[in-house]
């Protein structure tokens, strides 16, 4: 059984000789105890095993240019991995990944395998990290230019084209990062316009919809087409959650604890779906939730199930903020949260790698979630009897 007390990551600016050296000293000082993550931990491995070998990779036609495999930044998850098992083999593998993305971070700070200036590929956790691990100057000069392009999205909604909680995300985790690396004033003006943004979009939505807990945008925002139907995804909500949990780990901001409530207001009243058939039991998490036009969500649970582990991680940094869960909320967590925990039944087939597809699916598991052992525990203690 692994037991750590760094399943929740803070990463505050740490001399770096003393990082590297004492990996558990990036972890927080309000977590006490002992935290199981084993059930996390050990089929995190073999999944990692099988993203940094090139050559499995190869086999199954995943060339290196190809860029969707790096969505979700995969460095930082691989960082954590570090930082959970303190095997030099994943800090090794963790800066051979940064340093393959930083060197793709381009002049105008977008990544160089994708043709257009996509938001969504602006990655700058993971290059943190690195810097915090290695000083290596050029990540810090990355990350500011990761941060000037991230200023290209406009956080705002009001009926306007294209908008997603995924490039939401992207926005604020630029600028959250390139914050905690400058203590640039600026950077904190652009972090609050974005909550100021998105708490708008979940108090005061667009179109007269009612409030549902989360920043509703259209169909046609999201997905394209012509449906005006207010939407929003709880999978993408999750991404937008961890920068907004990071900043209230960092500043206490009463703005980042609200959201997080409502964002888990949003998955118990509407996120999440009882499984039928195989699935029989299961709560499982919404691709997209289309209000008021049931019709046009794509319920499909073994695609859905892929991402109950980071919605599960969603809820839990909701619930986090109760003295005392309801047993309605915590249920619901458990049952998100078991697909994830259910993955350790299946260490017994000693495989020293396990296929992730698509290999995307390694970065938006691991990358938001590393701290949902110890938030598992939180939910086990204060959950209503």
């Amino acid at each position: 059984m692994r037991f750590s007390h760094i399943s929740v990551l803070l990463l505050i600016f740490l001399p770096v000789a003393q990082a590297i050296t004492q990996p558990s000293l990036w972890g927080p000082d309000h977590v006490t105890g002992q935290v199981d993550t084993s059930w996390y931990v050990d089929p995190m491995i073999r999944y990692a095993s099988y993203v940094t070998d090139a050559q499995l990779l190869l086999k199954d036609k995943i060339t290196a240019d190809k860029a969707s495999q790096y969505l979700y930044d995969r460095p930082r998850a691989l960082t954590q991995l570090f930082l959970l098992t303190g095997d030099p083999k994943w800090k090794q593998e963790a800066i051979t990944a940064s340093q393959f993305y930083l060197a793709r971070v381009a002049d105008d700070g977008y990544f160089s395998l994708v043709e257009k200036k996509d938001v969504k590929y602006l990655m700058p956790r993971g290059l943190l990290y690195y810097y915090q691990l290695t000083g290596d100057e050029s990540a810090r000069r990355a990350i500011n230019r990761i941060y000037l392009a991230s200023l290209d999205w406009n956080p705002e909604y009001r009926n306007r084209g294209f908008w997603t909680e995924r490039n939401q995300a992207a926005a604020l985790e630029s600028a959250l990062s390139y914050y905690e690396l400058t203590n640039d004033a600026k950077a904190l003006q652009r972090i609050e316009q974005i909550l100021n943004a998105t708490l708008d979009m979940v108090v005061s939505p667009a179109n007269g919809w009612p409030q549902r807990g989360c920043p509703q945008h259209s169909f046609k925002a999201h997905e394209g087409g012509a449906d005006e139907s207010a939407v929003c995804s709880p999978w993408m909500l999750a991404l937008l959650a961890d920068p907004i949990w990071r900043f209230y780990q960092l500043t206490q901001s009463e703005k980042a604890e609200k959201l997080l409530r409502l964002f888990g207001r949003f998955v118990l009243e509407h996120g999440t779906y009882p499984g039928k058939d195989k699935f029989e039991g299961q709560q499982l998490p919404k691709y997209l939730v289309v209000f008021d036009n049931a019709q046009m969500e794509d319920i499909n649970p073994w695609n859905d199930m892929q991402h109950s582990c980071d919605v599960a991680a969603l809820l839990g940094k909701a619930l986090y903020f109760e003295p005392q869960i309801s047993r309605q909320s915590a249920e619901t967590f458990f049952a998100l949260l078991a697909p994830c925990k259910n993955k350790a039944s299946r260490l017994k087939d000693k495989k020293p790698y396990w296929r992730v597809r698509p290999p995307r699916k390694f970065g938006w598991e691991y990358s938001t979630t590393s701290d949902l052992p110890w938030l598992e525990q939180i939910v086990i203690q204060r959950q209503s009897k």
